[in-house]
């Protein structure tokens, strides 16, 4: 299966042509995408929008080839029935080709190619409804309900494409989460081999029926606990906009949900031998062939600066995670502990599991699903002898005793554990000196804690204003 992307971008492209944004900035200087479509083994389109036809010519793709046009649905930039109309004019104009799309697709087609409702000559339309299942020049395309648009643009349908080799690939442009019953259901067990899906919004605020970087996570991780995606899987984002962030950024937020981030004008191979070539382990940043190894990564930051959501990102397409929340129980007492405790639990997506404890060791010594522990601040809290934090003499010394032989202990169980973990914790040695001895001994502790567990990790991160830094 090859697949040749026409276009990555939304409907206004990346950049949108009247933004002074950022991200618009950036792409201007870096990287233009225009509207989304791709070209299957050179003889099926997918989505046709105004920029497409251009697209082709710029990248030198000829189009002639092309006997099976799909839509998705009858918004502009996605059905642009003026390239029917040019086709009228070329020397292929007597081929045949299966317009296939939602009914309002065809109906915005049809005054281009048989302007008084007349033949419509060697086009050949085929309405797609979900759950129908049409075979094309040896193609097999199975319609699926999308979220997005409603009835007045068909409704949108997403393509479940089987080619003539054999290959399988997921068309998910355009759609919001979460993904219509019906079209969860059709797509378990069908282990596609690519996978294209949109995700227009990004970060910022969006519009319409779309995903954003949080929704594409949700989705990804649904798709993989129904075996729609597996770890050979090629997952490509797709209808990106200037709501994303520019750079490298997009890129590796991507990495991290095992998807990848492709120029337009891209070419993707996938044959059955490159597309299985035997089990990986999807692990976020990077895929490894064979059995799993540790995989443990620390983020540090100080207060909001976006560690913990820079964590959450990490696990979010995971199909399941256990959440370790090391504050414990809330105090009904405290409004402000409990308004920021109800703010990491909305962020969470709804499919992990929350477990409220400090007693760490035996989690990563279990095997099991993904571990997110925040944070190792409050473990360190919940951990230390408070009543003698203050002391000296005999009772200093025991209380340093007691502390180095749990830090040693946690160590050992993170260094040790089988089960790939993000821990999050507070940088507090670059601000103010503390005024107690207390406060400075806390400060001390979390330091050789966090330099103890950033020793035996293979990730380590620092984030400032929202910006991660790779550390190691």
């Amino acid at each position: 299966m090859r697949l040749r992307l026409l276009g990555t971008g939304s409907a206004d492209g990346w950049p949108n042509p009247w933004c002074e944004c950022a991200s618009c900035g950036w792409a201007r200087e870096h990287e233009v995408r225009t509207q989304t479509a791709v070209l299957v083994d050179g003889t099926m389109l997918i989505d046709c929008g105004p920029d497409v036809p251009r697209a082709a010519t710029r990248f030198g793709v000829r189009l002639a080839g092309v006997r099976h046009l799909l839509f998705s649905h009858a918004h502009s930039d996605h059905t642009g029935p003026a390239a029917l109309l040019w086709r009228t004019w070329s020397t292929v104009a007597a081929h045949p080709l299966d317009v296939v799309g939602p009914p309002a697709s065809l109906d915005a087609c049809r005054p281009f190619v048989a302007p008084r409702g007349g033949d419509t000559g060697p086009l050949r339309f085929h309405p797609a409804h979900a759950g129908d299942v049409l075979s094309l020049g040896g193609f097999e395309i199975r319609p699926l309900a999308a979220n997005h648009g409603g009835v007045f643009v068909g409704p949108a349908v997403l393509y479940d494409v089987t080619t003539p080799d054999g290959g399988r690939l997921l068309y998910a442009c355009d759609t919001a989460a979460p993904l219509p019953p019906s079209a969860l259901e059709a797509l378990a067990g069908r282990a596609f081999d690519a996978v294209l899906m949109e995700e227009n919004n990004g970060d910022r605020p969006g519009f319409g029926e779309h995903l954003d970087l949080a929704a594409f996570a949700d989705v990804l991780a649904e798709l993989r606990r129904r075996d729609a995606v597996v770890e050979a899987t090629r997952i490509v984002a797709v209808h990106l906009s200037h709501r994303n962030p520019p750079g490298g950024e997009l890129a590796r937020r991507l990495a991290l949900m095992g998807a990848q981030l492709h120029p337009d004008g891209a070419v993707l191979d996938i044959t059955a031998d490159s597309a299985r070539p035997g089990r990986t382990v999807f692990r976020g940043t990077q895929s490894h062939a064979g059995p799993p190894r540790p995989y443990r990564v620390l983020i540090t930051g100080g207060a909001r600066s976006g560690k913990s959501a820079e964590a959450e990102r990490r696990l979010a397409a995971w199909p399941e995670v256990v959440y370790v929340a090391t504050a414990g129980p809330v105090s009904l007492d405290d409004a402000d502990w409990a308004a920021r405790v109800a703010a990491h639990r909305g962020r969470r997506p709804s499919h992990w599991t929350t477990v409220e404890t400090a007693d760490l060791v035996p989690l990563l010594c279990a095997d099991g699903p993904p571990l997110l522990v925040d944070c190792l601040t409050l473990w360190l809290t919940a951990r230390m002898d408070w009543e003698h934090m203050g002391g000296d003499g005999l009772d200093g010394d025991r209380m340093a005793g007691e502390w180095s032989a749990r830090v040693q202990e946690l160590v050992a169980a993170w260094r040790n554990t089988r089960r790939h973990v993000v821990a999050v914790t507070n940088e507090v040695g670059s601000g103010i000196v503390p005024a107690t001895a207390v406060g400075r001994r806390f400060r001390d502790a979390l330091g050789r804690l966090n330099a103890a567990i950033a020793a035996e990790s293979d990730e380590v991160w620092h984030v400032v204003a929202g910006i991660p830094t790779r550390l190691r």
